[in-house]
Parts: structure tokens; sequence; C-alpha cells
């Protein structure tokens, strides 16, 4: 099997580990990003130019979705060093032995939904866990309207929207008073932030619909931000369109019990 192996290079234990999982994948063929690599003193290749089979992440959440916009259709096996790591769910210690499994096929793949993000003018973008409208300026106020499926939902002014994935309603939809939904349930998420008196908000909704957000404030300047990696300009009278993604992000699947994750990482 190829493995790619990416890893934060500030962190000790990280860097430990690496090296013990490079060191007992000596049989196998390793790509090692290039931050770990120089730290490591070995040959890196660009994540997005590795031809590998699977992908192994060693950090958090955050490396594993900085690392899914770089290799979109390769299967992740995250390794959590330390934070919540509803992506990233196999502990240090057990790492080696997870690997093994995943090379003998003795592991299940999950696939994730993702949504899909456009902006009127062209520009676009996928996220698995969620996009999010926000003004600006810190804690600025801006005006936008709603639609789904074509109809208004209704007209907004607050800090902003997040459309969540299910994977994503444990993350920033969660912090922001929206539900969790179960992976399984086909359908995404929309909250507002610190919105005046929303009516309609927070919204679940079918994965078959699309919602549109339009900005109202023509001198106004806003951002979408794609899972806390990607984030790009909006001007006043731009459509922000949200749909369901056609390619999915693919787990392999260690700790499968959703509600035990859930009492252990909230």
């Amino acid at each position: 099997m190829k493995i790619g192996i990416v890893s934060r290079s500030d962190m000790d234990e990280a860097v430990n580990l690496t090296e013990k999982i490079l060191k007992h994948l000596s049989e196998e063929e390793v790509f090692l990003a290039p931050e770990i690599a120089k730290v490591l003193g070995e040959e890196g290749t660009p994540v997005e130019e590795m031809d590998i089979d699977s992908l192994v992440t060693i950090g958090g959440d955050g490396t594993v979705l900085r690392n899914l916009q770089k290799l979109p259709e390769i299967p992740i096996l995250g390794i959590n060093m330390g934070g919540r790591g509803f992506l990233a769910d196999v502990n240090p210690e057990e790492a080696t032995s997870v690997i093994d499994k995943m090379i003998n096929g003795e592991l299940g793949l999950r696939e994730r939904e993702r949504l899909s993000i456009k902006i009127s003018e062209g520009w676009n973008s996928i996220a698995l866990n969620e996009g999010v409208v926000r003004s600006e300026e810190p804690s600025g106020i801006i005006s936008f309207e709603v639609f789904m499926d074509g109809e208004l939902v209704e007209k907004i002014e607050g800090d902003g929207l997040i459309v969540s994935t299910p994977t994503g309603s444990t993350a920033y939809a969660l912090a922001s008073g929206g539900p969790i939904l179960h992976p399984d349930v086909e359908a995404f998420l929309a909250v507002t932030l610190s919105t005046y008196r929303p009516r309609a908000f927070p919204l679940v909704f079918p994965m078959s619909s699309e919602l549109k957000v339009k900005l109202l404030e023509p001198n106004k300047k806003a951002y979408v931000t794609v899972d806390g990696q990607i984030t790009k300009e909006l001007k006043g009278g731009d459509v922000i369109i949200f749909e369901r993604s056609e390619s999915s992000a693919k787990f392999y699947e260690w700790k499968g019990k959703f509600y035990e994750k859930i009492g252990e990482k909230l």
C-alpha cells in the first residue's frame, strides 16, 4: 500500500510518533509531507502531488481539513494528538496497530457528505464541515436574504450565517446554537450568527435543496470561509450558493459508535 503521512511539525509528540510510524512502515511505500520531512531529515512530497492509496494525518481535525482540500478523493486515517478529534479519532498509543489493520483491509470506510459552495461570479469550493458567510469587520452587521429552492426564507441582519454538513454540526454550528445531526441524516443545517430575532433559524433542510445567500448592502464587504481554511472576499450583491457536493470525503472507520463519540468529545 502507498501511504502518505502529514504531521504537525511543531509538536514534539507528533514528530516522535511520525518517526515511529515511519520505521514501522519500512516495508511500505511511504510519502512524507515537506514540513515533517524536513524535521526528520527525509525527502518530502507536496501533499497534492502524492500518488497514494491512503493518507495518515497526525495532529487534529484541523490537520485533516487542511489536507482533505489537497487530496479530496483519498481515504484518510486521522491520529489525534490531543484535541477533541471527531475526524482524527485514533489515539497515538494505538496508531501502529490501527495502521496495520488499514493495510490489511480490516477497517471499513465511511463516506461523509460535503457541501458545494459557489459565488455568482464563478468562484467555488467544497466543505466537509461548513461554509460561513460573515462581515469583514469583527462583530460587524451585514444584511442578507436567504432563499431555499428559489423561495425567500428570511431577510436577516446580523453577524452572518453558518451552513453546515452533518459532520460539521458538532463544530462551529453547535457552538452557535445549532442541533447535532447524525452522519446518516441526509440534511444540511443553517445557523445564524448573532442575528436579531431570527424566525426560521436554526434550519435543517434536505440535501436535495439549494440554499442561496444574497448580500444586500453594496458598499459593505463580507467573507465566505470554508472549513476554517479558505477565505474568499465578497461584495454587495454577491449570491453565495450552497448545495450538495457531487463528491464525498472518505474516512477509515475506527471508533464507529456515533453517540459514544459524542459523549466522549463534547
